[in-house]
Parts: C-alpha cells; sequence; structure tokens
C-alpha cells in the first residue's frame, strides 16, 4: 500500500507540529510549512519533507506542493493550521488581501 501524503502548514510548533505528528503516526507522509524553519526538522524526524516560508505568500505555498509531489510523489490531503485573524469577508478577500 503506497502511503498517503498530507501538506501541513504552520508546522513548526503547536497545533500544526502535533497535526503533523499525528498525521505520520498514522501513516502519512507529510509535507510540512514552517515560517520558523523548524518545520524542516519536524519533517525530517517523520520522514517527510519541510519548507521554510509563510503561509500567506503563494511562492511560498507553491513550493511546498512542489517539494511535496517531487520528494513525496503525490496530495492527498492539506492542514491549514495557520493561527492569522480573518481579513474579511470569506467571499470578499482576494489572494493578495
Amino acid at each position: 500500500m503506497t502511503a498517503k501524503v498530507a501538506l501541513v502548514t504552520a508546522a513548526g510548533s503547536g497545533m500544526g507540529a502535533t497535526i503533523a505528528r499525528k498525521l505520520a503516526s498514522l501513516d502519512y507522509k507529510v509535507a510540512v510549512l514552517s515560517s520558523s524553519g523548524r518545520g524542516e526538522a519536524l519533517a525530517n524526524e517523520l520522514g517527510g519533507v519541510g519548507v521554510t516560508g509563510s503561509n500567506q505568500k503563494p511562492a511560498d505555498l507553491k513550493r511546498l506542493v512542489d517539494a511535496a509531489m517531487e520528494s513525496i510523489g503525490g496530495i492527498d490531503a492539506v492542514v491549514n493550521s495557520a493561527g492569522h485573524g480573518p481579513k474579511g469577508q470569506i467571499l470578499e478577500i482576494s489572494e493578495t488581501t
């Protein structure tokens, strides 16, 4: 059986790191994004791939997706663990807001 792959943002510590660990314990390969750089160490510990960057920057999110596709081979689940407050009404928020 091929392992499933999960992307987890804001996973350098706290809830994001806990979620990444839980998914790894359920046999997911994890691709982790963290602005602090701690996500890369966590991903290495869990046998996944880590990217340092911001979940608010499309280019950094693209690097995470690309790393998962190249290193692990696919994406089955995405967990956006970001702790940022709302920027407005959901249907009115643009990619640049």
